[in-house]
């Protein structure tokens, strides 16, 4: 895995509730999840070793989120513009469980991390056999209607 560049932190700071994955080939690789208060959070599939997956964690406003699933912001803007200034680099093990936290800055990220300049949101990178359901996860949570209510 390429080296990061952070602040190694004791263990991940938030507690995320997953929403749905929006991009998946053999696996999610960009999923949406919220905090308790309905913040959005994209985790960005990123590196894999023997051990660990590599995930970037990061905030992301409503109106930006929204811009992104209607394909007029990209990928590379959102991951160098991140709403807090900075970033989550987790590595996570095959139990799900967070061996590595570490904050980094955006202009730390190894070259290899950032998505293309075009990278633009197609709503084809969904699962194919959840994607109806996740259609319209998605557009409930663009449209402002947190699932935490739904819990």
């Amino acid at each position: 895995m390429e080296k990061v560049i952070g602040f190694k932190l004791d263990k991940f700071p938030l507690s995320l509730r997953s929403i749905v994955n929006l991009e998946y080939f053999d696996g999610p690789l960009l999923s949406l999840f919220e905090n308790e208060y309905g913040d959005s959070y994209l985790y960005s599939w990123c590196d894999v070793d023997n051990l660990y997956n590599r995930w970037l964690v990061f905030r992301v406003a409503q109106p930006t989120l929204k811009l992104y699933i209607e394909g007029q912001v990209s990928f590379h803007q959102l991951i160098v513009n991140p709403v807090d200034g900075f970033l989550y680099s987790l590595d996570i093990d095959n139990a799900l469980q967070v061996k590595n936290t570490y904050l980094i800055l955006p202009e730390n990220l190894p070259e290899i991390y950032l998505p293309e300049t075009d990278s633009y949101y197609e709503l084809s990178d969904l699962n194919r056999e959840t994607a109806a359901e996740d259609k319209l996860l998605i557009f409930q949570k663009v449209s402002g209607e947190s699932q935490l209510s739904k819990v």
